[in-house]
């Protein structure tokens, strides 16, 4: 680009030159001692208007995304917070029904084992083997094996 510019330039000169009637000089012709083209080494003053317009933009910007961000996260934490407190709320309102078999407690597993041995001892009542109301006629012996 700068060595068109002065070739343009170079060539320009010479034409017109040529085209003038007056004889042409003795002396040589001096060149320029900065070239034209170092004169425009720093950008205008709307060049750099314009950089700096367009930096305050995205920082805006930039911070403008930082705090959706941060709503963002702060819905989703409050959000956890309701949902946490839901659960907490549901928890205190089952009611533990009592487990029945084995496999529920220690205690209860040892309680069924020992009413097992008694009844086939023999040594259990019939309502204690086979609910309330199983001998119904009084005979000791289970209304559903007679």
């Amino acid at each position: 680009m700068r060595l068109t510019m002065i070739g343009t330039l170079t060539a320009g000169v010479l034409l017109l030159s040529a085209c003038t009637e007056a004889a042409p000089s003795a002396a040589p012709t001096a060149t320029p001692t900065t070239p034209t083209w170092a004169l425009f080494e720093s950008p205008s003053g709307l060049e750099v208007e314009a950089e700096q317009e367009a930096r305050a933009t995205l920082e805006e910007q930039r911070r403008a995304a930082e705090d959706q961000q941060q709503q963002a996260e702060a819905a989703a934490a409050a959000a956890r917070a309701v949902a946490a407190e839901a659960a907490a709320g549901e928890e205190a309102t089952v009611v533990e029904e009592e487990c029945i078999g084995y496999g529920c407690s220690p205690e209860q597993d040892a309680e069924i084992n020992d009413l097992e041995v008694r009844c086939s001892d023999g040594t259990a009542t019939v309502e204690e083997c086979f609910g309330p109301g199983a001998d119904a006629n009084g005979n000791g012996i289970a209304d559903v094996n007679e």
